[in-house]
């Protein structure tokens, strides 16, 4: 079994569409394992440890192969004007003791200790799969709070919800286009699969507004926040992007991300596949796939950019590669739903490496603060200490 095969098999057990013979394929796979990027087990240690083993025998199996890996060796730091860390070395110390939070947490029932400066953090879970629908009528659903099967019916359209993602199933329409929009909250993000067929995947603190229907010439959508689009291709009605009234994405048939938040210096279009052209008042750039348009005051483009890192979110990372400290705070805000305050200004340090969204936020503090960088929280307040 490779390293990719235990992923989607991590995936398919979290999703518990496994058989207990493929549960103990991968058990056995990590007793015998070769080292390994510690990172690489902490995302499969959530996969099936903390969302699909209910059965302790199994939880603790797991995290007994687990502790047993050896975690490379953390790579010597590069010293520069500014300070730099490598996410994925520190994740490499802490790997062996999540590994055993299981099985340390079978045993501290029956102690009574102070709880650690960060212990509160412990109370502020990873964000998960969930979203706010708005109907036609103004009305909404909590999308994560509902099961799948129709959940409106629209002029004739079924609203559908399957498997942690919205669709649209048309009858064929009658009388005015209706409009819906999704809003997914901070520590929420979701998918959606538009009349068209084109999937969107919306990050946290983002929403796009669509038709129920797509009629005229032309298919357009309006976003804030973030959203990874794959463009089902209709050639005689091209796709179009209004991005938080700040640029108009045309598109083809394609792949791409838009990162527009408001708290953002510039609004990133990021190409995958296909072509996209970026306008922004009376400027606009033509994108290939690796390129990607900066919109601040005008247009930007950048030749090559780190693609892995764009959509990172949708894939359930953190991508912190050369990632200052504000880039990392303000992700850290949408998907924990936090607030992060400076106490005496911005550190200057710029990160490494990439950690899973799933890891809780102590742990990901935990690991932060090895960069010398001291974090108090006060309820939902992250106090960034230098």
């Amino acid at each position: 079994m490779t390293t990719e095969e235990a992923y989607i098999l991590a995936h398919k057990i979290k999703d518990r569409q496994h058989t207990e013979a493929e549960l103990q394929a991968l058990l056995q796979y990590l007793q015998t394992a070769p080292r390994v990027a510690a990172d690489s087990w902490m995302d499969i240690y959530y996969e099936v440890m903390r969302d699909a083993a209910p059965d302790h025998t199994a939880a603790a199996a797991f995290a007994e192969r687990l502790a047993r890996l050896r975690p490379l060796e953390p790579a010597p730091l590069q010293v520069s004007y500014r300070r730099r860390w490598a996410i994925a070395a520190a994740a490499a110390a802490v790997v062996v003791l999540m590994a055993g939070a299981y099985l340390w947490q079978q045993q501290r029932h029956a102690q009574v200790t102070t709880p650690p400066p960060m212990a509160v953090a412990q109370q502020i879970t990873p964000g998960k799969q969930g979203a706010v629908l708005t109907l036609g009528d103004g009305s909404q659903l909590v999308l994560d709070s509902m099961a799948n099967g129709v959940v409106a019916t629209q002029n004739n359209t079924q609203v559908m919800l399957q498997n942690g993602r919205l669709q649209y199933n048309n009858a064929g329409s009658t009388g005015m286009v209706l409009y819906n929009t999704m809003h997914t909250p901070k520590g929420r993000q979701f998918r959606l699969l538009l009349p068209d067929g084109t999937a969107v995947w919306l990050n946290a603190g983002s929403s796009i507004r669509y038709p129920t229907a797509f009629t005229g010439n032309e298919r357009v959508v309006e976003i804030t926040g973030e959203a990874y689009f794959e463009v089902a291709q209709l050639a005689q009605k091209p796709f179009r992007v209004k991005a938080a009234g700040r640029a108009d994405i045309e598109v083809l048939g394609t792949h791409f991300n838009i990162n527009a938040y408001d708290n953002e210096s510039s609004l990133d279009a990021t190409l995958l596949e296909g072509a996209i052209r970026v306008t922004h008042g009376s400027s606009n750039a033509v994108l290939h796939p690796g390129q990607q348009a900066r919109v601040a005051a005008g247009i930007k483009v950048v030749a090559h950019a780190n693609t892995d890192k764009v959509i990172a979110w949708k894939n359930g990372f953190f991508n912190f590669e050369d990632a200052r400290l504000e880039e990392v705070m303000r992700q850290l805000e949408r998907w924990y739903d936090i607030e992060v305050v400076y106490e005496k200004g911005v550190p200057d340090i710029v990160f490494v490496g990439k950690i899973s969204k799933q890891t809780p936020l102590a742990d990901l503090l935990t690991i932060l603060e090895k960069t010398n960088v001291h974090f108090r929280l006060e309820g939902k307040k992250l106090i960034v200490q230098p």
